[in-house]
């Protein structure tokens, strides 16, 4: 239901970073903050709560950071509204099983710059998908993100693919299908 009305064709791409997630240390907030804090030209958007939430604003406000906003939790209508303006996803975590919030990023149209993490390991295609890396330095970060939004074709090139990728993979109906094709194997193999 997120996409049904999205269309890739009209998707802008800018210098929109977001991160969306539970606000804590492990999620790879801090490395979001130092990562973008030496960039001038992008803005980093924090959607979520959690623990870490108020520390963090602490952060941002010591450190100066002016390129960050916070806009809490978000759902429905303005979940939508939050992927269709961003144009990178962040989520340098320590760990995850599989993050919906990276699959919804792709079906957006998003670049993902991440960590091999849970499941990601599984499909993620470094350069195709955008970036995931071992690395938990921020320079690491701030590097790949400015591979992406100094190549405004690459960009592009990344959302579509991951739109696609996303649709034919982890849209519910295309996982109904291809669980009942692995039932069906497994069923007519007793």
């Amino acid at each position: 239901d997120l996409i049904n009305n999205f269309n890739i064709n009209k998707k802008k791409y800018g210098n929109e970073l977001l991160f969306l997630a539970r606000v804590e240390k492990y999620k790879g907030i801090y490395i979001c903050l130092e990562a973008v804090k030496n960039i001038s030209d992008v803005k980093l958007t924090i959607a979520g709560s959690g623990n870490e939430l108020n520390s963090v604003k602490k952060y941002v406000s010591d450190k100066n950071i002016e390129n960050v906003e916070f806009i809490g939790y978000v759902s429905g209508k303005k979940l939508i509204e939050t992927y269709m303006n961003s144009s990178i996803y962040l989520l340098p975590s320590d760990a995850e099983g599989m993050p919906t919030s990276i699959l919804e990023a792709m079906a957006f149209g998003l670049p993902v710059i991440t960590r091999p993490v849970g499941g990601l390991k599984d499909f993620f295609e470094d350069g195709k998908m955008g970036y995931i890396t071992e690395s938990k330095d921020p320079k690491v970060f701030t590097r790949l993100i400015e591979k992406l939004i100094r190549n405004k074709e690459k960009m592009i090139e990344t959302g579509k693919y991951n739109h696609e990728y996303a649709k034919k993979r982890f849209l519910a109906s295309k996982v109904a299908v291809r669980l009942e094709k692995i039932y069906d194997e497994i069923y007519n193999a007793a």
